[in-house]
C-alpha cells in the first residue's frame, strides 16, 4: 500500500518535472539567438628566404593564423510559413594595439518597397584601450535570427553593417531571398 508521503513525494516530482520542462523549452529557444563569438588564433611559423643582394639565407619568424577566418555572409537556415531564420555571420581584425570585440549584432530597421523588404542589420564593433595577445589575430561571429514575414512581402533583402566608432557604417554582406520566383 501507498503512504501519504509517497504520494506526496511523486506529486511535488511531477511539477518539478514539468517546470524543468519550460525551463528547457525556454532555454532552447534563446539559445538559437545568441551571439557566438570564437577567437582566430595565430602561431609562430619559421620562413627562411634568401636575400637577392649577397645570395645568403635570412631566418626570420611571423604568425600563421591557424584557426579559419569565416566570411561575411548571410545565410538562410529555414523558411517555413511565414517564418524566416537566417545566419548572419562574420569576423573582425584584432591585434597588437588595437583590441575590437563585436559587442552586438543590431536590428535597426526594416524599409518595405511594394512587395519587398529591406533589413538592415548592424555589427557593433566596440574598441577597448590595451594590448591584444600576440597569438590572437581577432575574432569570429555568428547569430541566428528569426523574422516574421509581413503578408504581402515576396522579396528579403538583408543588409549587414560594420559599425565602428567615430566611422560611417560599412557594408560587409548583402543577401537576397526571393521565395516567390518562378523557376
Amino acid at each position: 500500500m501507498f503512504t501519504l508521503d509517497f504520494l506526496y513525494y511523486f506529486r511535488k516530482m511531477k511539477y518539478l518535472m514539468i517546470l524543468a520542462s519550460i525551463f528547457t523549452l525556454f532555454g532552447c529557444q534563446t539559445k538559437a539567438q545568441t551571439l557566438q563569438i570564437a577567437t582566430i588564433y595565430t602561431e609562430p611559423k619559421q620562413v627562411t628566404r634568401e636575400v637577392p643582394e649577397t645570395g645568403k639565407q635570412h631566418t626570420y619568424t611571423t604568425s600563421q593564423e591557424v584557426t579559419e577566418r569565416l566570411v561575411p555572409a548571410v545565410y538562410l537556415v529555414l523558411k517555413e510559413d511565414k517564418i524566416l531564420r537566417f545566419r548572419i555571420q562574420g569576423n573582425i581584425s584584432s591585434s597588437g594595439h588595437r583590441i575590437r570585440k563585436v559587442s552586438k549584432i543590431r536590428f535597426e530597421q526594416a524599409e518595405q518597397f511594394g512587395n519587398s523588404i529591406t533589413l538592415k542589420y548592424y555589427v557593433v564593433v566596440k574598441h577597448i584601450p590595451g594590448k591584444e595577445g600576440n597569438t590572437i589575430a581577432g575574432y569570429n561571429y555568428s547569430k541566428e535570427e528569426k523574422y516574421k514575414i509581413p503578408i504581402n512581402v515576396k522579396v528579403v533583402n538583408i543588409e549587414v553593417y560594420e559599425e565602428h566608432p567615430n566611422q560611417e557604417p560599412k557594408l560587409i554582406a548583402k543577401q537576397k531571398f526571393d521565395f516567390f520566383a518562378k523557376i
